[in-house]
């Protein structure tokens, strides 16, 4: 830290900001605490720019969360730590107050050692984002980040990607990265600036853009597994709006050689752009060295899941039922594929609408499976809805929904589908569909 620090507290009650001030002689390297009011603040902060800005909010005060939105709106303090004084506030306000940029929050009533650590925790917090400021400045210098966006530039796109998957490696860390362009939807009016910035709303702090090509970005999620990938893929899209969307590819880091994985996330990302707002999993399309790799960390399910797969597959020829010939590798590789299908997609979109489905109503009956053949189902009374998924042990799933009242159907719609493109978007859509039916045909009984 530097050998003086400039602390201001803003707060309403004169009998905090004198507790606060006590507490904070006792910190070593401390020049001055400055004092203010909610509404003084502003004109306080003109002029100079403290080490720490410590705010109280008491009954969710909306002018204390507002002066910590208009405070880091401000180039001069994006990088100031904000400790947020809690008297009496709620969740969401504490949330909204993270949201805005604040980098730690403290309850009252205050204790002496916990308000140095926090403080203390800021300081070093200040002085690094200072040295990250700087060395950013001459990244942007040298052409490695993009100045108006911030984000890694096209020139330095295998270097940025190959060093972060090394650290990734190194350290025995989860990773996802996808590959993300706009759909043919996209407005052609709207830059790729614009496109960079709805990711950046839509991914953490210490998540990285990198440009592939004009409208191809590279998303490095750190501490990340393929269900992470998903809700940032939905994020990315529903802030997107209704007007457009995004395809991807995605690929979880794990043992794969740089090669493979870039050339999987193309030929994933290729095959995203044939559908609207598809995330295609990029493993998908490994060679089968890799594949063996990837296969070899799958869980307990997994291998289960596995060996039914191979008693299908044992069971049907070589070729399907257009004719289609595939040699034993080919079938293999699809069907190792198949079960992350239902690792990533399939069981965790159940399991999703279980819970939905249980805080709903109590008295639903839920059931769930999943396999070659997978199967969803909840009913109430003598109405059924039902989800199935049946896998051609090849590369096609059948997909049925139907709803079915007193035994008469009420709804029945089934498809074949290449399985690649039911990502957990698509999945859930199709889920939530079905329930939506489900739920207005009891309302209509009822």
């Amino acid at each position: 830290m530097s050998d003086a620090n400039t602390v201001v507290i803003v707060s309403d009650k004169e009998e905090l900001v004198n507790q606060i001030s006590q507490k904070l002689v006792l910190l070593r390297n401390l020049d001055k605490i400055k004092s203010c009011s909610i509404d003084e603040a502003q004109n306080l902060l003109e002029g100079f720019s403290p080490n720490v800005c410590i705010i109280h909010c008491e009954h969710n005060n909306n002018f204390a969360l507002n002066l910590i939105k208009k405070i880091k709106k401000q180039e001069i303090f994006k990088n100031l730590p904000i400790l947020l004084i809690n008297e009496n506030c709620s969740r969401e306000v504490i949330i909204d107050a993270f949201d805005s940029g604040i980098s730690d929050v403290l309850f009252m009533p205050i204790i002496d050692y916990e308000l140095l650590i926090r403080v203390i925790w800021c300081l070093g917090k200040n002085e690094l984002n200072l040295k990250n400021e700087a060395r950013e400045n001459i990244l942007v210098d040298l052409g490695v980040i993009q100045s108006e966006t911030g984000v890694y530039t096209q020139k330095y796109c295998e270097e940025i990607l190959k060093n972060e998957i090394s650290q990734t490696k190194k350290y025995s860390q989860r990773a996802c990265i996808l590959l993300i362009s706009p759909d043919k939807k996209y407005p052609a009016y709207k830059s790729p600036k614009e496109f960079i910035e709805v990711i950046q709303k839509s991914i953490r702090i210490n998540d990285l853009i990198v440009i592939k090509d004009v409208d191809k970005f590279y998303v490095y999620l750190q501490k990340t597994k393929l269900n992470g990938a998903y809700s940032v893929f939905e994020r990315i899209n529903n802030n997107l709006g209704i007007d457009c969307g995004a395809n991807a590819g995605v690929v979880e880091v794990m043992e794969q050689e740089f090669k493979d994985i870039t050339e999987a996330l193309d030929d994933a990302l290729q095959k995203a752009n044939e559908n609207t707002n598809s995330l295609i999993v990029a493993s998908d399309f490994y060679s089968e060295q890799t594949e063996n790799v990837s296969i070899a960390s799958s869980d307990e399910y997994l291998e289960k899941q596995q060996n039914k797969i191979n008693e299908q597959e044992n069971q049907k020829k070589t070729q399907n039922h257009s004719g289609k010939k595939y040699d034993k590798n080919s079938l293999k590789l699809f069907n190792q594929a198949y079960l992350r299908k239902l690792k990533v997609v399939v069981n965790p979109v159940f399991k999703k609408y279980e819970d939905i489905l249980k805080i709903k109503k109590q008295d639903f009956a839920i059931n769930f499976y999943t396999g070659t053949k997978s199967f969803f189902s909840v009913s109430s009374g003598d109405v059924n809805a039902s989800f199935a998924l049946e896998y051609d042990c090849v590369e096609n799933v059948c997909v049925r929904l139907s709803i079915t009242d007193n035994d008469q159907k009420r709804l029945y719609e089934t498809e074949t589908v290449d399985f690649t493109i039911l990502d957990y978007r698509k999945v859930s859509l199709m889920m939530n569909e079905l329930i939506d039916k489900f739920i207005l045909i009891l309302k209509d009984k009822s």
